[in-house]
């Protein structure tokens, strides 16, 4: 079986990964620009065994990943390897119009005393994730990882190459055409490329529409190390703020995000530059709630567009109308999280495995879309 793999993500990777532990050999990734440059590079990394709680079949398959999460960190030693770890999770808000006798945080307290900006509300300081339930890796890190062991497998890698167009035969893909005036052959053909998936529409029209919100974040170098406490703030309603400090002793901020827009409309990977003034909002709130983080050197300032659909769930699953592409994308803030189980569970789709053995994902079935609008065009 030949396998082309479009798109070098975290998804893409998985992906790749478990074909070959599935017994695949002939498997390339075609990414248009460097591995994991986009969303997956520059996310945070958060993973949280049950907070996607508001679809049964979403909450099952995050804590199905969270689980593989554990196994991927004991088999490669995530900990050296990519800064896998189990930490604690707490809410916060800000709100610069209380008083400070209303602010005032409890200098006795365990956890988050790192976190002691004056207009911090003492009561909304709570503990929301434990080691038991919330981990954190470094996503490019990971993503450097799981490609190294892929190429040690034999496993190829195609950078700064773009797909140009698809070849098929009636409802089915026989190669691709690539940038550098090649082609590739191919028996299945897997789309994981995050928010641009949309874009592929051109080639395959029953391709469920996707969708990029631009997000931004920095990452700051403080002079003091931080513990492993996540934080997930509330500010005023304006927006909502997370930080995540690193086991390298570096502290990863994110929470500025803007309106979604269609993959056509998307720049490309490399090209994206942060919205003025956005990171330096992360880095004013940043030093309002923590001392050691106003002291801090920023060293990145980034953005990435998160991958999205349109009911908030992923799509994974045979393109519709179509005998062997298959789709994987549109997992929003948890693509770090959920990429573990989407790259097995499509794995065992293209590989027929054991139905007792497969992870369900019925729930993110791409011809959902193509059922409303049957059922919207019988109306």
């Amino acid at each position: 079986m030949k396998v082309v793999i479009c798109g070098g993500g975290i998804i893409g990777n998985c992906v790749a990964y478990y074909l070959g532990e599935s017994g695949i050999t002939d498997i390339t990734v075609v990414e248009r620009d460097k591995l994991a440059n986009a969303a997956s590079g520059k996310a945070g990394g958060f993973l949280a065994r049950d907070w996607c709680c508001e679809c049964r079949q979403l909450d099952i398959f995050a804590k199905t990943s969270f689980a593989l999460h554990q196994e991927l960190a004991t088999k490669f030693d995530g900990k050296a390897s990519y800064d896998y770890r189990r930490l604690e999770a707490f809410s916060a808000s800000y709100d610069a119009d209380l008083k400070k006798s209303e602010t005032e945080l409890d200098s006795k307290r365990e956890h988050l005393k790192w976190f002691n900006g004056p207009n911090i509300v003492a009561k909304s300081c709570n503990s929301i994730g434990t080691n038991e339930n919330v981990a954190q890796l470094h996503p490019y890190k990971f993503v450097d990882t799981i490609a190294e062991y892929n190429l040690s497998r034999g496993i190829k890698v195609l950078e700064d190459t773009a797909i140009v167009s698809v070849k098929t035969e009636k409802a089915k893909a026989v190669g691709v055409e690539l940038s550098n005036q090649t082609e590739l052959e191919c028996d299945v053909l897997v789309l994981c490329m995050g928010p641009w998936t949309g874009a592929a529409i051109e080639w395959f029209d029953s391709l469920p529409s996707c969708y990029g919100q631009k997000g931004h974040s920095i990452v700051i170098l403080p002079k003091t190390e931080l513990p492993g406490e996540a934080v997930f703030m509330e500010l005023g309603g304006q927006f909502s703020p997370e930080i995540y400090p690193r086991p390298d002793g570096q502290v990863y901020v994110c929470g500025v995000t803007e309106n979604p827009l269609p993959s056509n409309d998307l720049p490309l990977p490399g090209t994206i530059k942060p919205t003025e003034n956005s990171c330096e909002k992360l880095k004013d709130i940043a030093g309002k709630v923590s001392d050691i983080l106003c002291e801090g050197e920023v060293l990145t300032s980034q953005a990435c567009y998160l991958p999205l659909t349109h009911d908030g769930l992923p799509i994974i699953g045979k393109v519709p109308q179509t005998e062997n592409v298959y789709v994987a994308a549109g997992h929003g803030c948890w693509g770090i999280l959920n990429s573990a189980a989407t790259g097995k569970s499509l794995a065992q789709l293209i590989t027929g495995c054991n139905e007792d053995e497969k992870i369900n994902i019925e729930a993110f079935n791409p011809g959902r879309f193509n059922s409303l609008k049957k059922s919207s065009n019988t109306k």
